[in-house]
């Protein structure tokens, strides 16, 4: 069988992870950072799948959806990081689901292939789905084209409306950069996962129609 790289392999690749229910495949050249948090892999594909705007609205109501979106989410993205290693290790390219706490961060992958930028919700907030997304991710030594570009600086300016949303006052309005611990940005204990942060965002706003 003729083996294939490159862009070739992506597209492969990029059919087989939407056919799983991702939304978007990204191919993020990775070697950049440390080995331990890479497992010695130079590219991360990097996947994910919007949350249902209904979903957002009815936390925006205040209500609580009778099924947990998001955490069900979570679920089918890290089995379909499991089952995508898998299947490039069965191919004889080294991989590791990178879902695991100690492997790089899913919003550090996220961040160099050019998706969006950190707000001052810690979150993710890309142009198309605001923060309303679940990412996986596979650490992988297969010989994909990759992309990398720096971290782009946030775009919040001013704006502190998931600051003042917060009820647990759990996040303290700083501003990311790659430089700035998480710790600075958000106090863990007080976080409750309410979601409210999330919702409120103005990119968030804007996918679900709010």
């Amino acid at each position: 069988m003729k083996e294939i790289n490159g862009p070739e392999l992506n597209d492969l690749w990029a059919r087989r992870i939407k056919d799983g229910g991702a939304d978007f495949v990204c191919f993020v050249d990775v070697s950049m950072f440390p080995e331990k948090l890479t497992g010695g892999c130079g590219c991360a594909v990097l996947f994910g799948k919007a949350l249902p705007k209904e979903y957002i609205r009815a936390l925006a109501e205040g209500l609580r959806p009778e099924e947990n979106a998001l955490h069900n989410l979570k679920r089918k993205m890290d089995a379909l990081s499991r089952k995508t290693a898998a299947a490039l290790e069965a191919e004889g390219y080294r991989s590791v689901a990178a879902a695991r706490s100690g492997m790089l961060p899913h919003k550090s992958a996220a961040v160099r292939a050019g998706l969006g930028f950190i707000g001052k919700n810690t979150l993710l907030v890309t142009p198309d789905y605001g923060c309303a997304l679940c990412l996986g991710k596979v650490l992988t030594a297969a010989p994909f084209a990759t992309v990398s570009s720096p971290p782009p600086e946030p775009q919040c300016g001013d704006c502190r409306v998931c600051v003042e949303a917060c009820p647990a006052g759990a996040l303290s309005g700083t501003a990311w950069s790659p430089e700035t611990a998480r710790d600075e940005m958000l106090t863990r204990k007080r976080c409750t996962l309410c979601g409210k942060c999330l919702v409120v965002c103005p990119y968030t706003v804007k996918y679900a129609g709010l």
